[in-house]
């Protein structure tokens, strides 16, 4: 018998169509997710050429059957779970560096104080501050009076 996948035969069917369509994005990005993380298990089970049984051993899991249910891509993970396959396989499953490590910190003070006693020395200092954390764009200074 032909593998489905193997098939040069584009499958269609205005059921599966109208199915995929009510798929909520949020959903679908959810699914993507546990796929991928399913892969690069299984992808790192491949490269040390170990069976599902042997990292469940080394993970020391009580069924040998939850490494089937993680290679599905159905399967929540805990943070804790993650970071134990990663230790087990050597690999990376949760990127924890910052998305833009460039990215400026908004920051906003508000300082209340009569124009006589907020003397330069201090306004100079707060400006000093506030270019450190992002720069006049992304800082706002307000003295009320």
């Amino acid at each position: 018998m032909q593998n489905f996948d193997d098939s040069d035969v584009n499958y269609s069917s205005e059921r599966v169509n109208d199915l995929l369509r009510d798929i909520k994005p949020e959903d679908q990005e959810q699914t993507d997710c546990k796929m991928k993380l399913a892969a690069k298990i299984y992808a790192a089970l491949k490269s040390k050429r170990w069976k599902s049984l042997q990292l469940a051993e080394s993970l020391n899991l009580k069924s040998p059957s939850l490494v089937s249910k993680w290679l599905s891509g159905t399967h929540n993970f805990t943070v804790e779970t993650l970071v134990d396959i990663q230790r087990v396989l050597g690999i990376r499953l949760i990127d924890d560096e910052p998305a833009n490590s460039t990215a400026k910190l908004k920051t906003s003070f508000r300082v209340s104080a009569k124009p006589h006693s907020l003397n330069k020395d201090i306004f100079e200092h707060l400006q000093k501050i506030a270019a450190e954390s992002g720069g006049s764009k992304a800082t706002a200074i307000r003295i009320d009076y």
